[in-house]
Order: C-alpha cells, then structure tokens, then sequence
C-alpha cells in the first residue's frame, strides 16, 4: 500500500516548479513539525506527508544537493512514522518508514559513493522500523515471535 498525501495535479505542479516543491518542503515539514511539538499528531500528519513526497520530488529531480534531499526525506518519514505511531496506525507508520528506505536505497544503487553518508540515514529508518515490529509483535501476543521477525531484518 503506498499513501499519498499530494494529489496528481498537486505533484504535477511541484515536478515542473522546483522553486515552490523547495518551499512546499520546507513549510510541510516545519508545520509539521509545530503541530508535532504541541502533541498534536493527527493535524501533523498531512503536512508531514507532503513534506515526505516534496522531498521525494526534489530527489528524484535533482534540484538541491542530494545528501540533502535525502536528509529531508529521512527526517519527515521518521516524523511521519512517530505521528502515525502516536495515533497507534503501526501498518503506517511501518509503510512510511519502508516507503524512506525503499528510495534512499534505490538512490544508494544509483551511485554507491553516497554510501559513506546514507548509512547514517538508512541506519535510523532500519532502527526506528525494528521498533515498531517489536512494538507490533508484542501486541499480538506469544503468537508472534518478535526475535524471528526481528532477526529478518538488515
């Protein structure tokens, strides 16, 4: 399941105006980031994902430098995924967070120099992943064994 937080005229837009996806970023994000911080997760969480997506936009087009694409992108997922966490949607807070790694690693494959800094962000997506399946697994119960799901992961 992909979420989608931008609508296709809307990222129509953004993928031709670079200019407006940079500031549709950053406001997302820092609006996001103010409903986050007054414990209101649900208001949070449209801004957020359109944060998500604009970075998404500037990555894959290039317009900024990409350590920083990709340091957005990591920061509004893992923004996201707590804001989803709060209001326990655990299946998307662990589809964001899939969503980031999935990307960063796609992008990783592109060209295996940015290795040296996307390990700090693939790292923290990987980290935060395994915690919400623990989290998601003792919720089930003695059911689920959270040691083989947490042994599948990277």
């Amino acid at each position: 399941m992909k979420l989608h937080f931008i609508c296709a005229t809307h990222q129509q837009e953004l993928k031709l105006n670079m200019d407006k996806t940079l500031h549709f970023c950053q406001s997302g994000f820092d609006t996001g980031q103010f409903y986050n911080d007054h414990l209101q997760w649900k208001e949070a969480i449209p801004h957020l994902g359109c944060a998500f997506e604009a970075a998404e936009i500037l990555l894959s087009h290039n317009a900024i430098d990409t350590e920083v694409s990709c340091d957005w992108l990591a920061k509004s997922a893992l923004l996201l995924a707590q804001n989803f966490n709060k209001l326990d949607y655990q299946s998307q807070a662990e589809d964001i967070i899939w969503m980031a790694i999935n990307r960063l690693e796609e992008q990783l494959a592109l060209d295996r120099t940015q290795g040296i800094w996307m390990e700090h962000y693939l790292t923290a997506l990987y980290a935060k992943l395994k915690v919400y399946i623990i989290k998601v697994a003792k919720a089930h119960g003695p059911k689920v064994n959270s040691q083989k799901v947490v042994s599948l992961m990277h």
